[in-house]
């Protein structure tokens, strides 16, 4: 979450106004994970009508905050140059973004973003993490490279993510300054490559799960994901308005005209790349996807989750 991710779009997600089309998803959303009676009709915490009633939502949030100014200061051990700096997002959009609230004196007050991200013009630092810690910012994996032969590799050419592990080969390229358009980036060798499945329709009400490989065509639900070739999970919880015991007891029965969020899921990939010692960009590589679906419960008929295309991208 924090180390491997040197951009402000994969450490916060892209930008979401009125032109989008499609939401961004994060990796791992802990906004969307944690539900209890403080949400009547099963939301998540990213709905602020009742976010503010949950105590946990709180302490999670100084947190976050806390993970931020770390991750500011991180030195740039991902990209070839070596230099890049760790930003919080530029753009106007975000910047001049406000919310309005009520003070403890029920006096309403306007807050912009830009007032929030100096901790220190907030009255409060953090402290810093020990540069020895390897837990987290130098949690290093455990070094195992997966074991195959290129040639007997079986690659889908169906974009569809069913209920076994599937391979996708990725085409990759170097970067070029047209990349550099819309980043923080300073130079080409200052970009982070990634890989995006662009346009994967979720049901709303699913469960969903998946974990995510390079160059791993082997991997298992049993794969360790401790491993160089993991770039992350993606996790989907039901929201709305059915309750989790309902959907999870039932055998419901999704039809096509069922309602399914269309979401960009971005994994960072330039640290588990250099791990495993890929280091030209002409190589093409195998990005393997090892589904974790319920067997019962809302959408058990559905055999694949289909998406538009596998990408490689540079943030």
């Amino acid at each position: 979450m924090v180390y491997n991710k040197v951009s402000a779009r994969e450490y916060m997600g892209g930008p979401y106004n009125t032109n989008s089309n499609f939401t961004e998803a994060f990796n791992v959303t802990v906004v969307g994970m944690l539900n209890n009676t403080a949400y009547p009709d099963n939301e998540d915490m990213g709905v602020f009508t009742y976010a503010g009633r949950d105590p946990i939502f709180y302490s999670h949030h100084a947190n976050v905050d806390r993970l931020w100014n770390v991750w500011k200061a991180l030195p740039d051990k991902i990209t070839p140059d070596g230099h890049r700096v760790r930003k919080d997002y530029d753009d106007y959009d975000f910047l001049e973004t406000e919310f309005t609230f009520y003070d403890e004196n029920a006096d309403m007050v306007i807050v912009k973003v830009k007032d929030t991200l100096d901790s220190n013009k907030l009255g409060y630092k953090y402290q810093p993490m020990v540069e020895a810690d390897s837990l987290w910012i130098n949690h290093k994996p455990n070094g195992t490279k997966p074991s195959y032969k290129r040639s007997d590799v079986r690659v889908s050419t169906s974009n569809a993510i069913g209920r076994q592990p599937t391979s996708f080969k990725l085409t990759r390229r170097a970067p070029t300054e047209a990349d550099l358009r819309g980043t923080q980036a300073q130079n080409v060798n200052q970009l982070s490559e990634g890989v995006v499945l662009e346009h994967v329709r979720v049901p709303e009400l699913m469960n969903v799960r998946f974990d995510v490989f390079l160059d791993s065509p082997t991997a298992t639900a049993e794969t360790d994901e401790d491993e160089s070739a993991y770039v992350g999970t993606f996790t989907h919880l039901p929201s709305g308005v059915t309750t989790v015991t309902d959907l999870g007891q039932k055998m419901v029965h999704v039809e096509n005209n069922d309602m399914y969020r269309t979401l960009n899921i971005r994994f960072s990939t330039s640290l588990a790349l250099k791990r495993l010692g890929v280091t030209k960009w002409d190589t093409d590589i195998t990005v393997t996807v090892v589904p974790r679906f319920r067997p019962h419960g809302y959408g058990w008929n559905i055999k694949a989750l289909i998406f538009d295309c596998l990408r490689q991208e540079f943030t």
